[in-house]
């Protein structure tokens, strides 16, 4: 069986036969041959090889030396958690904290989803590690990446039932972590009955009741999260059958039900006259205020 652990490297066993090993003089005159290829002499006080070459030369006195070899002692192995807290919460953010993570991402999502490829992956499965790696790396996770959720009913969100899964620590600490959060109004929303029944079958009242219940349950989840920006997308904010728009029942939805003290960005409108439209709605008739346009963005409105 090989002594060499794949986390840790060879094990002391093979260390101490390392250690004992002599080389022929044949052996070390073909390994200095193989160094000397690789030292520059632009750099003579410290060429590329002068470690390994120094290793050659402290052979060649153990080759002259008659007594024993004796092995200094190695220092225990040290723990991740045992490393600084300062430290362990760095490597937490360079495998967590990626910008961006997309959950059950969708194919046919919209353009917030597009730029996916852009992030890497973030490696959740630290979090199996042990508890206390979760429990100190979870709140980075989820406080400070921007999770965009691809369309669908609220019962495909990840953390769908804070009431059911509450006792899942994953789900709870995501409720009670998550800080940014990307949704859109979709025509998909209502599970795509559409596609199920066909347009023919289906009246333009009916469809606008089921995603109006769809973004009424997904609203309810959102009551339990403590967001900082909640982003909302219209790019696909119509109907399936009829082509209409459907934005001016989705933003009235969003503030009849919304409790969140978090900044609101909504976007995806596809012209500057329906963003507009839709500012003096907010403004007129809901009194909320927004933020000044942006030059660069004018088609988004920041509450």
């Amino acid at each position: 069986m090989s002594s060499t652990n794949q986390f840790t490297g060879p094990g002391a066993s093979t260390v101490a036969m390392s250690a004992r090993q002599e080389f022929t003089p044949e052996q070390l005159e073909r390994m200095k041959n193989a160094i000397n290829c690789f030292v520059s002499p632009s750099n003579p006080q410290n060429p590329p090889g002068a470690a390994i070459a120094g290793f050659l030369h402290a052979q060649d006195l153990m080759n002259a030396h008659t007594g024993p070899i004796i092995l200094a002692e190695q220092s225990p192995p040290i723990s991740f958690l045992d490393l600084p807290a300062e430290v362990r919460n760095k490597i937490y953010r360079h495998c967590l904290v990626v910008g961006k993570v997309f959950p059950r991402r969708k194919a046919l999502a919209d353009r917030r989803i597009a730029c996916f490829k852009e992030y890497r992956a973030p490696q959740t499965r630290l979090f199996l590690v042990c508890r206390q790696i979760f429990r100190e790396s979870a709140p980075m996770y989820f406080g400070l990446n921007n999770f965009v959720i691809s369309y669908g009913g609220p019962y495909e969100w990840p953390w769908h039932d804070p009431l059911e899964l509450w006792n899942n620590p994953v789900s709870s600490s995501a409720y009670q972590h998550l800080r940014h959060l990307s949704i859109s109004f979709d025509a998909r929303d209502h599970n795509s009955i559409y596609f199920l029944f066909g347009k023919d079958s289906l009246s333009n009242r009916w469809i606008e009741a089921k995603l109006t219940a769809s973004w009424q349950s997904r609203q309810k989840i959102m009551e339990a999260l403590s967001l900082e920006v909640l982003e909302v997308s219209f790019a696909t904010c119509d109907c399936y059958k009829c082509g209409q728009r459907l934005v001016t029942k989705a933003v009235e939805l969003l503030f009849d039900n919304v409790t969140t003290s978090a900044k609101m960005i909504l976007s995806g409108f596809v012209t500057q006259k329906e963003a507009d439209e839709i500012r003096t709605m907010i403004e007129d008739e809901i009194g909320w205020d927004t933020e000044d346009k942006d030059p660069t963005q004018p088609e988004m409105i920041v509450i």
